[in-house]
């Protein structure tokens, strides 16, 4: 969700919650504002009444009085007592031919030394229409104002904005491997300015960085490459020199697998650094079926050494979007690393799906917990030709690619599944 529609569907939810408190609350203001002053009159008409009472004898008689809707006069035998009080009833009206609403007063008053009741009483019609009428148009000055906070709000926030998503659209070209110079458009909000002027000091720092570990990445791999290269040709020399014993010999042999072991290892320590600084962007197209195939016949030979058996079980041909580099890595490093820890007339079995790829093998259990398979310089056993980094790299590789992986051991059966 926007940053935009959010604020503003705070801002109306209160804006909403406020408003039905107020109408209500005025609802009830106005409707007691509105009785109490109908009340008032009843009370008026009621003084009315008593001095017409008073002031003319045959007023008993015709009852002709602009006082209320209709007047009650019942002859008591003696003093009723009754005090003023005021309800509301409903009766029915033959001009409408419904039954409405009134409200009534009644009390007692001595008239010419006889005792009377007397009750006025008033349709509520008019005031129950002007509630209504007063409640309507509080409800269509709220839908206006809301309708109306809705649009300025939009309009004011997303000229407000515009500088901000500026500035997101320029971050979102930006590219560690070809740093443009960034150049935000001015603003008059500080708050902006002071956004730009940081992602600005911020990307700079990161294209400098990104230039000294890819230059020292680089310059080492490179330093590191000759004296390894040397020290290997030295060591080839002197085994074939047959003036040293069986256990100097074996010595030499100890060093050059030694070196041969760290010559793989800052090659896939260059590998994971450049696969941290993006450097494999371009993709082709790779038709994994006949792609597995091709990598299991180049191992044809460490197959055929520990005697492994090898089935295929292939229900699809997934095409995936991967660098020709990164996809050797992945699954020779997966094939290697499970002819190398399988067993003597061990299995291998690949299963691959349109949605996955997986690949079991027998051996021993392992020596090392699930969680930290894929870990740096984590191993299994002690091989002697493994970096340490080989699922480490595997992991790397399917993380960059939004893929997934997961180890489990089934059956004595290790099983890696890559999860496209």
């Amino acid at each position: 969700m926007k940053l935009l529609s959010l604020s503003n569907r705070y801002y109306f939810v209160g804006l909403l919650i406020i408003s039905l408190i107020a109408g209500i609350t005025s609802y009830f203001v106005i409707k007691s504002i509105i009785n109490n002053e109908f009340n008032d009159k009843l009370f008026a008409e009621k003084e009315e009444l008593i001095e017409e009472l008073h002031q003319h004898d045959d007023i008993l008689n015709s009852y002709n009085l602009n006082i209320g809707d209709n007047i009650a006069i019942q002859k008591a035998n003696s003093d009723p007592q009754i005090k003023t009080f005021v309800r509301d009833t409903v009766l029915y009206d033959k001009y409408e031919k419904k039954e409405l609403n009134y409200r009534q007063i009644t009390f007692s008053d001595k008239v010419k030394d006889d005792f009377y009741i007397l009750t006025i009483t008033k349709s509520l019609l008019s005031t129950e229409d002007l509630i209504q009428g007063v409640t309507e148009i509080i409800a269509i000055i709220t839908l206006l104002f809301f309708s109306t906070m809705l649009v300025l709000s939009n309009i004011i926030s997303k000229k407000i904005w515009k500088p901000f998503y500026a500035t997101l659209e320029d971050i979102k070209k930006f590219n560690v491997k070809k740093p443009n110079p960034l150049t935000f458009n001015k603003t008059k909000i500080i708050e902006f300015r002071e956004l730009n002027s940081t992602l600005k000091l911020m990307t700079n720092q990161v294209s400098e960085d990104y230039r000294n570990l890819k230059e020292y990445t680089e310059n080492t791999s490179h330093e590191i490459q000759t004296p390894l290269a040397i020290i290997k040709n030295k060591i080839e020399v002197l085994i074939q020199d047959s003036g040293f014993s069986e256990k100097q010999l074996t010595s030499l042999n100890q060093v050059y697998e030694a070196t041969s072991r760290l010559s793989r290892l800052k090659d896939n320590l260059s590998l994971l650094s450049k696969i941290d600084n993006n450097q494999f962007i371009e993709v082709t197209e790779l038709r994994l079926s006949p792609y597995l195939k091709a990598r299991i016949e180049n191992v044809e030979e460490l197959i055929s050494i520990k005697n492994i058996q090898t089935s295929f079980r292939f229900e699809g041909d997934p095409i995936l979007s991967i660098h020709e580099t990164m996809a050797y890595v992945l699954f020779n490093n997966l094939i290697i690393n499970a002819i190398r820890h399988n067993v003597e007339n061990g299995k291998l079995e690949l299963i691959l799906t349109n949605t996955y790829f997986r690949i079991k093998n027998t051996g021993k259990p392992l020596n090392v917990s699930e969680k930290e398979l894929f870990e740096r310089f984590k191993k299994s056993g002690n091989h002697s030709e493994s970096s340490g980094l080989g699922l480490s790299l595997v992991q790397r590789i399917v993380r960059y690619y939004g893929f997934s992986i997961t180890y489990k051991n089934i059956d004595s059966w290790h099983n890696i599944t890559i999860t496209f």
